[in-house]
């Protein structure tokens, strides 16, 4: 092989090196992002003129992360909680993140972790649903649709309270 040749052969192989990078590397980021898996989201009826709602969900992710926070159109302030015994009574507590460990399903659920909506712009009502954006230390925004139950339905996930 020539000189000219091998030239070539060198300029052809970079040339497809860097279109490979130049495909694969944005797929391998998409990869990573939203593989966070949000099943189940939901909120009840908020009857009334009630003012505030609580979001419950199962999240998933395949590698350690954080649920940083959450927002939703549909209110003007979204916090993350949790319920806790205090001196015997049961209150609600500012969560700054939910911990989501490696391939180990985490419930929001009406008797621990949730997300809260304040003050909310209207009220929500059965079978209607809404977006929420989560947002993960890790992972990323993810949109989710909140499902809207009635008042007394039963949850449409297993081993969540009322």
């Amino acid at each position: 092989m020539s000189r000219n040749e091998a030239v070539k052969w060198r300029g052809v192989f970079v040339v497809r090196l860097w279109a490979a990078l130049v495909f694969v590397l944005p797929l391998m980021a998409c990869a990573q992002r939203g593989e966070v898996e949000v099943a189940d989201a939901w909120a009840r009826d908020s009857v009334g003129r009630t003012a505030s709602a609580a979001v419950f969900m199962t999240i998933t992710s395949p590698r350690a992360d954080r649920l940083l926070g959450a927002s939703a159109a549909i209110a003007k302030e979204t916090d993350l909680m949790t319920m806790e015994a205090s001196d015997g009574a049961m209150g609600m507590a500012y969560l700054a993140a939910i911990d989501l460990p490696a391939d180990a399903p985490v419930s929001l659920n009406a008797s621990g972790l949730h997300v809260w909506l304040a003050d909310l712009k209207r009220p929500l009502r059965t079978g209607e649903t809404f977006p929420l954006v989560l947002t993960f230390e890790k992972a990323g925004e993810q949109r989710v649709e909140v499902s809207v139950i009635a008042p007394a339905a039963k949850p449409p996930m297993s081993g969540v309270g009322t």
